[in-house]
């Protein structure tokens, strides 16, 4: 019987026996994980997904550190490559820490930021034979089936299905988005945007000669449902954006210059004509389409890109900081919407408003460096080549991984120009993903380590530590952003359903709990202080007659959202509302018409201020003005609503 271990000491597929491969392995199953089970959860969106994959990051530079010691390659090298984006990485940092007046929402960037980073330094250090890079590519397809399957179901089954996201609680579907797919997202934009990022791979596999011709067959029949699944997100960005790809993808997989002209033609008109019959043949479509042209569907991403651009003239160097766009956008005094934006649906005008030009240009210089030297060899690599004991020809394989990454990476950048990847951890790792293959493809491993005992445990330790470092200092400020983002969910159902007037006690008391939690995990984080302060008000509706107690903790609880973030409109109009129920009158008009300064283009600042003012005979007529506005700027301001009709009735 033949051996499976040649006399080289070599398995086919595992490759080589030893300690270092068995790691190595054990580094891809790890990163096969975390893209896998991010994708699955949301997309990873939810911090409560992200606070349970955080240790799969530090396990992973355990394994990584592991690999150091035990590899016994001589020499020893690593890729230089992840260091050029150290300095986009200490801007960052220097963002959150003086520029941002959200520092606590600039740290969830920061930390976003981070583990891009760590999967960028593993991918580029181990993953190093290509049995091991398929795997991560089967690995990396994998979700897909889930999102797709879950896509379709939601479009002719039951629109509210969504996928869990590793929390204890169920979620529901936001009502907007009923008749267009998300499949494993929270949105359609996301899983349009996934779906994007793998075709044109998908496509490349099919088209060229270099997998087995079932295989080939099974990526352009799994292209197809991929193709489908992106029709009904009726995201219709994603279908000019496919558009583009199918124009681009045969450049990548045909040698003749009329044959890649001919195909780019016949794909773009196929992608074009389907679209097109798509909209006229079925009402759902249609209805998407007058959705999409107006100013509530894909139309305002020019009022965003606008305001973007404002707020990089007026701060070109320091941006707005870290985390902080939606923070600007509410308090633009040129613009107004009734649903707060997150991002600018732009991933360059998001950095570039939030990190200012040094942000772009510290994150975009290398990453154009690494994809122009990359497209740079994939143009001298040869086309074909001729395959031993057959006829034919074959594609070599360092163009093939080539024409992957480099079609992935036009791919993920398409879609950054067109929706909010960044915002959405999985999708944020695809890109990695396929960078990482143009590094691995490109660029030689120029970094040589010393190799000595003492040294491979001081890697050991190094990569350990550093792992487990930023487990714990992350886990601090998830935990919060989790309880803080519950509690609110919580208590914006609690108001909603106006349980705190007259219901279940029980409900108000958890939520002030979960608010509670939260500072004691994380005292910087000014939103929960807020949350904090408003649960506390709300008490006051089960016993006004002896409220006088908690309505000072919640003046303490608003001053210290005001301490840590005295350019955010909010502390200041909650801290308004918490003195207006202490008693302290004309403080609390001081601390509201701060907010409404801060923010004049705010629905609810006006909202806030117009309610403080009812309480006063007198001023009922500034009242309604007050309301009025708010409700010019925000017409589903329910809560403006209930107040203007009560001061029309009085």
């Amino acid at each position: 019987m033949a051996s499976i271990v040649n006399k080289d000491h070599i398995i086919a597929i595992y490759g080589r026996l030893g300690w270092g491969n068995l790691v190595d392995w054990l580094v891809t199953i790890c990163l096969g994980l975390i893209i896998f089970l991010t994708t699955v959860s949301l997309g990873g969106v939810r911090p409560d997904t992200q606070l349970a994959l955080l240790p799969l990051f530090a396990i992973l530079l355990t394994l990584h550190g592991i690999w150091l010691a035990v590899d016994n390659a001589s020499p020893k090298r690593l890729s230089h490559i992840p260091f050029l984006f150290v300095p986009a990485l200490l801007w960052m940092l220097c963002s959150v820490h003086w520029f941002s007046p959200v520092a606590w929402r600039g740290w969830y960037e920061m930390i976003y930021a981070l583990q891009a980073f760590i999967v960028l330094w593993v991918l580029s250090n181990n993953v190093r034979t290509r049995a091991q890079l398929w795997l991560l590519i089967i690995i990396g397809l994998a979700p897909a089936a889930f999102a797709i399957a879950n896509g379709f179901y939601q479009f002719f089954q039951e629109p509210r299905s969504i996928l869990g996201a590793m929390t204890d609680y169920s979620l529901e579907l936001n009502s907007d988005l009923l008749g267009q797919a998300t499949g494993a997202f929270a949105d359609p934009n996301s899983f349009a945007a996934f779906l994007l990022i793998l075709l044109p791979s998908l496509l490349i596999m099919a088209l060229v000669t270099r997998l087995p011709k079932i295989l080939r067959f099974l990526a352009l029949y799994i292209a197809l449902m991929f193709f489908m699944g992106i029709a009904i997100t009726q995201s219709y960005w994603a279908f000019a954006v496919v558009v583009i790809l199918v124009a681009i993808v045969p450049w990548f997989c045909f040698r003749r210059l009329k044959v890649c002209l001919l195909y780019s033609c016949l794909g773009v008109s196929v992608a074009a004509l389907i679209f097109t019959a798509m909209v006229i043949f079925h009402p759902l479509f249609e209805k998407g389409l007058e959705r999409a042209q107006s100013d509530e569907g894909e139309g305002v991403r020019l009022v965003l890109w606008r305001e973007a651009l404002h707020l990089v003239a007026e701060n070109p160097i320091t941006g707005v900081g870290a985390g902080a766009y939606r923070v600007a956008f509410n308090q633009s005094p040129r613009v107004s919407l009734a649903d707060s934006p997150e991002t600018p649906h732009n991933d360059y005008l998001l950095v570039l408003s939030q990190l200012g030009l040094p942000g772009l240009a510290l994150f975009g210089i290398p990453s154009l460096y690494v994809f122009f030297r990359a497209f740079r060899r994939w143009r001298k690599e040869p086309f074909a080549v001729k395959m031993k004991h057959r006829g034919g020809t074959i594609m070599p394989p360092e163009r093939f991984f080539l024409s992957l990454g480099l079609a992935g990476v036009i791919s993920f950048a398409l879609c950054m120009a067109a929706s909010f990847i960044l915002y959405v951890p999985s999708l944020t790792l695809y890109g990695v993903f396929a960078f990482a293959i143009l590094v691995k493809t490109s660029f030689k491993r120029q970094m040589t380590l010393p190799v000595h005992r003492i040294l491979r445990l001081e890697y050991f330790l190094l990569a350990t530590c550093v792992g487990w470092s930023f487990y714990v200092l992350s886990s601090t400020k998830l935990e919060a952003y989790a309880l803080e983002l519950r509690a609110s969910e919580q208590l914006g159902h609690v108001i909603d359903m106006r349980v705190h007037v007259a219901g279940n006690a029980k409900l108000l008391d958890e939520v002030l709990i979960l608010y509670e939690d939260a500072v004691i995990t994380d005292s910087q984080n000014a939103d929960a202080w807020l949350g904090r302060s408003a649960s506390l008000c709300q008490l006051y509706y089960r016993s006004p007659g002896e409220f006088e107690h908690l309505a000072k903790k919640a003046v303490v609880s608003a001053e210290r959202a005001v301490e840590i973030s005295p350019l955010y409109w909010k502390t200041w109009a909650q801290l308004g509302v918490a003195r207006s129920f202490y008693g302290e009158a004309d403080l609390a008009e001081e601390a509201l018409l701060k907010a409404l300064k801060l923010a004049p283009n705010s629905s609810n600042a006006h909202y806030y201020y117009a309610a403080f003012l009812s309480f006063d005979k007198e001023r009922r007529e500034q009242a309604l003005i007050s309301v009025r506005v708010a409700l010019d700027i925000n017409p589903k301001n329910i809560a403006a609503r209930r107040l203007q009709q009560k001061l029309r009735i009085l």
